[in-house]
């Protein structure tokens, strides 16, 4: 008469004593390791005598090969080069942050440089003629930097990387 005892390992009822099925002490972790090529000589060859007398197990390790094969076949992309985290930390705050005290900077710069212009004991015709090279330098650099902005907008190779 055999007694059932629970064994959770394995998933189901045993028989007692020493009539222990070799295919229940072989647990998944096992034959994934058995797969992975992971095992001891002696571990391997209990898995493969284990294999050779069951076929739950051998359904059990198909199973894995094919969720190995599916696995290692998947590949991620790759991420773009230069592109990291702190990269686009870099982009969201740190440039716009510069540009922003950049401008402030300048605004201030530019109201006392103006408010000295206009209170200094110049003649006239010399405050002219500086306003006049002042804004023909700043309109020069505002239309290159136009041009520049238009031109990479519509520039179909600006993503490509060498």
């Amino acid at each position: 008469m055999n007694d059932l005892n629970s064994n959770p390992a394995a998933g189901g009822d045993l028989p007692s004593g020493d009539e222990i099925p070799l295919e229940a002490t072989i647990d998944r972790e096992t034959l994934m390791r058995f797969l992975d090529g992971e095992l001891s000589p002696e571990e391997r060859r209990k898995v493969e005598s284990g294999l050779a007398s069951s076929t739950e197990l051998q359904r059990e390790l198909a199973v894995y090969r094919m969720f190995h094969r599916d696995l290692s076949q998947l590949r991620l992309p790759d991420p773009p080069s230069g592109s990291s985290i702190w990269g686009r930390v870099h982009r969201r705050l740190g440039r716009p942050m510069g540009w922003l005290l950049m401008a402030l900077g300048a605004g201030a710069w530019m109201a006392h440089v103006i408010y000295i212009y206009l209170t200094s004991a110049a003649p006239s015709w010399e405050k002219a003629a500086t306003s006049a090279i002042v804004i023909g330098v700043l309109l020069l650099f505002a239309s290159v930097i136009h041009d520049r902005a238009l031109e990479w907008r519509s520039d179909p190779y600006r993503d490509v990387e060498r």
